[in-house]
């Protein structure tokens, strides 16, 4: 959570459109961080981002920033608790009364105030990526192992514009055509691989505890 004087750098933000003027108070309420514009820093993660809804065409859109002034709050530096509380508290997917009781008390002891921020960088989660929160939130997934499924599927950061100040900043420079053959693929194979690598680790981690209660019967 810092002020920012000087950092200039390109943005991407994939899309089904052209997008020379990002709008403030636009977008979905329930993204990771809330309504905002969600870019990232990596040009082929934004072309996966621009094919993966629709399965059609798109563009990358690219765009330069200044974080100049702003105030940013970079979430991948706090502990992870206090990412994922932020991911609960804006996606509101669960309904299960039990669940609901897990999550609010997770939320009363690490959810940060995310409201006075211009700029949120942080982790990029997918829907699968709810499924380790699920398993972590009901004891059956450590916080070691969630830690290891963030690199799951190589999702990289994202950077979420929240205020107007930071709208008023951004400026449009190019953009690129998103081709679906290509990019929806690569989005395809990269939620296959973390699928993959998740499923291999929780195995793993219920052996050991299986392992472990043998062990202890055997004594």
């Amino acid at each position: 959570m810092e002020n920012i004087t000087e950092n200039k750098i390109t943005l991407y933000h994939g899309s089904d459109k052209i997008l020379k003027t990002p709008e403030f108070g636009k977008g979905e309420i329930n993204n990771d961080y809330g309504q905002g514009f969600y870019c990232t820093k990596n040009k082929g993660l934004a072309g996966e981002w621009a094919v993966l809804w629709n399965g059609k065409d798109g563009y990358i859109n690219e765009y330069s920033f200044d974080y100049t002034n702003l105030n940013v709050l970079y979430l991948n530096q706090l502990p992870i608790e206090n990412w994922v509380a932020v991911l609960l508290d804006n996606r509101n997917i669960y309904s299960l009364d039990d669940f609901e009781l897990r999550i609010s008390v997770f939320l009363q002891k690490y959810l940060v105030d995310i409201s006075d921020y211009d700029i949120i960088e942080g982790w990029r989660a997918d829907d699968a990526f709810f499924t380790y929160i699920t398993d972590f939130i009901s004891n059956a997934l450590s916080l070691e192992n969630l830690k290891l499924a963030l690199n799951f599927g190589g999702l990289g950061n994202q950077i979420c514009l929240k205020s107007q100040k930071a709208f008023d900043i951004i400026e449009f420079t190019a953009y690129y055509p998103a081709s679906a053959s290509r990019f929806l693929k690569s989005a395809q194979d990269r939620d296959l691989l973390a699928k993959q690598q998740y499923r291999q680790m929780y195995r793993k981690a219920i052996g050991t505890v299986l392992e472990n209660l043998i062990g202890k019967e055997n004594l």
